[in-house]
């Protein structure tokens, strides 16, 4: 007999994302609600405590609207999301809640969220041209940048030093995460980038195109620290 397995999910899900180490899914909803469920990697499927059902790990709330975004960092433990012209929340895995982080008056649509290794929040907007923006832990704004194009997928390295973004430029723009400004342009690709991956070791960024193609560029995150420090 084959072994069953499903998941009733009542609402509609409007964002989703797993964490780096492949074991929790984190979607946010419709109904305002940010649900934070176990993630077997092996299996490919959220794992319940009877393997046949599941039901969230915890259900984080304060949301008014719909959540458009969200990011996971299960190594810091903490859950961000975000809902159009509303505050960042911040909430531990279990669903306490850390931190409202009121966002810029003139941008109310987040699109990107990012938890870096350094627990630094990385906000993308798509208000305008767009705008990058980096907060504490604790809410401070550290850095934003307007933008001249829209960015479409953002990832940053291990240390938490080194944003990398691209989007509708077809340029991958490697930016320095304490002011956000470009510090390497990599050669362009063919169509609009629509996603970035680093490999485990670092040494090679793939940029996934909207055309269906991928790039993949040789990186040297020590050799550009060293650049842009001299």
């Amino acid at each position: 007999m084959m072994d069953t397995w499903f998941v009733s999910i009542l609402i509609e899900i409007v964002a989703y994302i797993i964490s780096l180490s492949l074991s929790l899914l984190v979607t946010g909803s419709r109904d305002a609600t940010v649900c934070v469920w176990e993630w077997s990697s092996r299996s490919q499927r959220v794992t319940g405590v009877d393997g046949k059902h599941a039901s969230p790990r915890s259900v984080l709330t304060g949301h008014v609207e719909r959540v458009d975004c969200v990011a996971v960092n299960g190594d810091q433990g903490c859950v961000l999301s975000a809902s159009r012209g509303s505050p960042l929340l911040l909430h531990k895995v279990t669903g306490e809640l850390l931190q409202r982080i009121p966002i810029p008056s003139n941008y109310r649509t987040p699109t990107r969220l990012l938890i870096t290794p350094r627990c630094q929040l990385v906000v993308l907007f798509s208000d305008k041209a767009g705008c990058l923006a980096v907060f504490s832990s604790r809410g401070d704004l550290q850095a934003s940048q307007e933008l001249q194009e829209q960015v479409m997928a953002m990832i940053c390295d291990k240390e938490g030093e080194h944003l990398i973004t691209g989007g509708y430029n077809l340029t991958p723009v490697v930016r320095s995460l304490s002011t956000l400004s470009p510090v390497l342009r990599l050669a362009p690709c063919n169509s609009a980038i629509s996603h970035l991956a680093l490999s485990p070791d670092q040494r090679f960024l793939v940029a996934g195109m909207t055309q269906g193609a991928v790039n993949v560029y040789p990186m040297d995150f020590r050799r550009i620290t060293e650049v842009t420090t001299t």
